[in-house]
């Protein structure tokens, strides 16, 4: 059963006690107090200059202020479009992590800045929009900005690109919570296959759906990774747990990582995961036991410093201009330690293992908050900073403060005078072989958007195809595939599931089922992939799209999973085949005896064991 049809969703959410803010960002179990708390001795603020002047950086690099206050204030989010632009969501109504200036009506908007000379410095500025309430989340693209602003995702249309609002904020989905107004949505960034992902904290209860849909027909989600399809109008949490979660970013490879807070801060999230929470229960009472960090290290006291339970940001780098060494390192906040800190990924088994990659950029600013990060078209690192002396969120002591630094490696050059959405398709498509991965990026969803208009022609699929034949990377097919899909040039996907390249066979299999209909043909295919492939990723992906297949065809790809001992002590994949199981367990369990018989891997064992003697 989906886990918003399980009858125990609501009683659970009514007695799971909101606790807000006794560590920053985190959320930390504590009551909130009736009396007022004590002010705090607030350091003494600086400008922003002066902070730049104090940051310190490794050897061959250069921090910039992109915009300051009083330019830029109290900024949540920020993104890029295909002219390099930044857009900013300023959210003038956050008060504290549990009051909001309600009353006062809605304070937020987005600005866009823009470097017309390239040096690194904004030089015109203009407003998009204003009025709107708590803006959480921001992302550009299909003729419009996705503003998340509780209890609402909205869609504001630009079609004509003028940088006017077409007409008022479209209600794509509501129901989003605001208990706690640091752990609603957040993060949004664009999946390589063209869905538009976002993050939400476990302290704040949302019931989402269209406008108008009943209760009991909505999806509730406290924790975990969310995606909404901007064509296909569909809404699902893509992974569940984890605490609060702020940043979000694919890898080359197109794994999703997130950082989080109090819990070990680095996840790769896996479609269908359930992941360690940092508190409640799973809405899958029978998920038994959930994936852990890939980090071997926590950021708790680290290095002698105080703190460091809480993270903002994510972002991995394929800018394509730091020095070799930091290709694919992920970067991200610590709130805390007012620094950026970096890890390094290591292949391991289906998944990662996440280890220490040093301090990146520290502000020695006590009021350097930096938890919002992206990389920019020239390849650099840039990052917003709430800038305040309060890091819990109990109060906003510096109102009207706000940076935007950009650090790039020295010599660096200028980007400017672009405007990617004039290029060709033949263009766009050429941007694929870029090492900047933000180019490809950008082309990706311009071509989508191309391709839902009917601009995209036989032509251009071609040279996709051709692309995707003649690199001899597995990055380059990716990127190719990935357009492929969004342009509808694959035509027959179960050609590519006999890819001698394990990760185009993964992504088929992703394709093939997300929308949950995959043909009979596909599902022969996937249980002779479940005896046979060799490869621990390609069984990872069967064992997320088993959850989206009906029960009666998931049974024999199921059996062929498990009889893989060498899956036995895989991060993921043990609990991974138990998510997708225990439905056939709960409906069979005679039949269900009979796989935990012939199981290879004990914790599946186990667990069918357990279910088989539950109500």
């Amino acid at each position: 059963m989906d886990v918003h049809d399980s009858p125990h969703v609501m009683s659970r959410l009514k007695t799971f006690s909101i606790r807000i803010a006794l560590l920053c960002c985190a959320g930390f179990a504590a009551s909130v107090s009736a009396q007022a708390p004590k002010v705090p001795q607030v350091p003494p603020g600086l400008t922003p200059q002066e902070a730049l002047k104090k940051m310190t950086l490794p050897a061959g690099f250069n921090v910039t202020l992109f915009a300051g206050d009083p330019d830029v204030v109290q900024p949540f989010a920020f993104c890029f479009d295909t002219r390099g632009r930044v857009w900013v969501l300023e959210n003038l109504n956050y008060l504290t992590r549990g009051s909001d200036s309600f009353n006062e009506g809605p304070r937020g908007r987005i600005i866009i800045l823009e470097d017309t000379d390239g040096d690194g410095r904004f030089d015109k500025k203009k407003t998009f929009a204003d009025k709107l309430f708590f803006p959480t989340g921001l992302a550009v693209g299909h003729g419009g900005v996705w503003v998340g602003s509780p209890p609402n995702l909205y869609f504001i249309a630009d079609k004509d690109g003028d940088d006017v609002p077409d007409a008022a904020p479209k209600v794509v989905l509501d129901g989003w919570g605001i208990q706690d107004r640091h752990e609603t949505l957040n993060s949004f960034v664009w999946g390589p296959d063209g869905w538009l992902y976002g993050c939400h904290g476990v302290f704040t209860f949302s019931n989402v759906g269209k406008p108008g849909t009943p209760q009991k027909d909505r999806t509730p989600i406290n924790a975990g990774v969310w995606r909404y399809h901007p064509v296909k109008d569909k809404f699902e949490v893509f992974a569940w747990g984890t605490s609060n979660p702020w940043g979000l970013d694919f890898d080359e490879r197109g794994q999703m990582f997130i950082t989080a807070c109090v819990i070990p801060h680095l996840w790769h999230m896996v479609q269908g995961g359930r992941y360690h929470r940092q508190a409640g229960q799973h809405y899958d009472k029978h998920a038994y036991d959930d994936i852990k960090t890939i980090g071997d290290h926590v950021h708790q006291n680290f290095g002698g410093r105080k703190g460091g339970f809480a993270h903002g940001g994510c972002r991995i780098y394929w800018g394509g201009t730091f020095p070799a060494e930091y290709r694919g390192h992920v970067f991200m906040g610590n709130i805390h330690h007012h620094l950026l800190y970096m890890d390094k990924l290591e292949l391991r088994g289906s998944g990662y293992r996440g280890t220490h990659g040093g301090d990146f950029l520290d502000s020695h600013d006590e009021h350097f908050l930096g938890f919002n990060l992206d990389i920019g078209p020239e390849g650099g690192l840039w990052v917003i900073d709430w800038n305040d002396a309060d890091i819990c969120g109990k109060a906003v002591h510096q109102v009207g403060t706000g940076r935007i630094y950009r650090v790039t490696a020295k010599d660096t050059p200028p980007v400017k005078g672009l405007d990617l959405a004039k290029l060709s398709n033949a263009e766009l498509i050429g941007l694929h072989t870029h090492v900047n991965d933000w180019y490809p990026r950008q082309a990706r969803r311009v071509l989508h958007e191309r391709a839902v208009a009917g601009k995209v022609d036989k032509a251009a699929n071609t040279s996709l195809w051709t692309l995707f034949g003649d690199t001899k990377t597995t990055t380059g097919k990716l990127r190719a595939l990935w357009t492929l899909h969004l342009t509808g040039g694959i035509t027959q996907p179960l050609a590519l599931l006999e890819s001698p390249d394990a990760l185009v066979r993964a992504w088929a299999i992703q394709f093939i089922c997300e929308d949950k209909n995959a043909p009979a043909a596909a599902v022969s295919k996937f249980a002779d992939m479940a005896k046979s492939d060799p490869s621990p990723v390609v069984r990872l992906y069967l064992a997320a799209a088993l959850q989206r297949l009906p029960l009666e065809q998931r049974w024999a790809i199921a059996e062929n999973l498990i009889a893989h001992e060498e899956d036995k002590d895989d991060h993921n994949l043990p609990l991974m085949y138990w998510y997708a199981i225990e439905p056939l367990v709960a409906a069979d369990k005679a039949r269900g005896l009979k796989l935990a018989a012939q199981s290879k891997v004990p914790r599946v064992r186990e667990f069918i064991a357990r279910r088989s003697a539950a109500p």
